[in-house]
C-alpha cells in the first residue's frame, strides 16, 4: 500500500515539473514578485476572489499541505526544488492576503 502513494506522488509531482517545463518562462517562475501584474495570489490558493478569511485559511492549509517540501524530502532533487517554489509562492500568497484573513478575526 505504502508503495502505491509513493508512486502515485512521484507521478504526480513528475507530472507537475513536466507541466512547468513546458509553460512559457515567465509563467515558469515560481517565485513572482508581488508586483508582477500577472500573479494573483487568489489563484496561487485557488480560491475565488470574494473568499472569506475562513475559506483562504481553509486553502492555505491544504496547498501547504499538498506542496511541502518536508513531504518530498526523500523524492529527487528536482522534484523537492519544485516543492519549495510552490510552498514560497503559497506564502507568498497568504501575505499579500494577510488583511483579507485578520479581518475576519477582528
Amino acid at each position: 500500500m505504502t508503495r502505491w502513494v509513493i508512486l502515485l506522488v512521484v507521478l504526480f509531482l513528475a507530472w507537475r515539473i513536466l507541466r512547468v517545463g513546458l509553460a512559457p518562462r515567465s509563467a515558469r517562475s515560481g517565485t513572482r514578485r508581488r508586483e508582477d501584474p500577472g500573479w494573483d495570489p487568489y489563484a496561487v490558493l485557488g480560491v475565488p476572489h470574494g473568499a472569506s478569511g475562513a475559506e483562504l485559511t481553509q486553502a492555505y492549509r491544504e496547498r501547504l499541505k499538498e506542496y511541502h517540501p518536508d513531504r518530498v524530502a526523500s523524492l529527487g532533487p528536482e522534484l523537492r526544488e519544485l516543492a519549495h517554489r510552490k510552498t514560497v509562492e503559497i506564502q507568498r500568497a497568504w501575505d499579500v492576503l494577510r488583511p483579507k484573513r485578520d479581518a475576519v478575526r477582528r
